[in-house]
């Protein structure tokens, strides 16, 4: 049997707009980590050697680590309420020494992630396992 041919901005519209989902919250393996670690865990993720601030500094790669008191009250991640985490007000700020990712990367993120990663915070910010190690589960 031969499949309809559909017409290229039809398979487009689909193709960006089929993934999204209303109101749910974006997914921490499929929407979340991927931004984590291109932009972020080169200086805060599990290598000691390149962490800013050595085994004591900010991790985003572990749930304690993002919910970690980073000093004077404030936290990178604080679930439910994005515009009182500070991992969100360095990715907006103004301010050229406190942005993040740093320029000198030549990483940013784009509106679109930054909005991600803000309803993923309001949402509760659930951490995940790597999906390799999660059992597997009939769909």
């Amino acid at each position: 049997m031969r499949l309809p041919r559909l017409p290229l901005g039809a398979v487009v519209l689909a193709s960006l707009f089929g993934g999204l989902r209303g109101a749910d919250a974006p997914d921490f393996n499929r929407d979340i980590r991927p931004i984590l670690s291109n932009h972020c865990f080169q200086c805060h993720g599990p290598d000691e050697e390149t962490r800013k601030g050595g085994q004591d500094g900010l991790r985003l790669d572990t749930l304690e680590g993002a919910r970690a008191d980073l000093g004077g009250g404030a936290f990178a991640i604080v679930p439910g309420h994005p515009e009182q985490s500070e991992l969100l007000a360095r990715l907006v700020t103004a301010e050229e020494d406190e942005l993040m990712p740093p320029r000198k990367t030549g990483k940013s993120l784009t509106p679109a992630e930054i909005d991600l990663l803000r309803r993923w915070i309001a949402a509760g910010a659930s951490y995940a396992k790597h999906w390799s190690y999660e059992p597997p589960r009939r769909p």
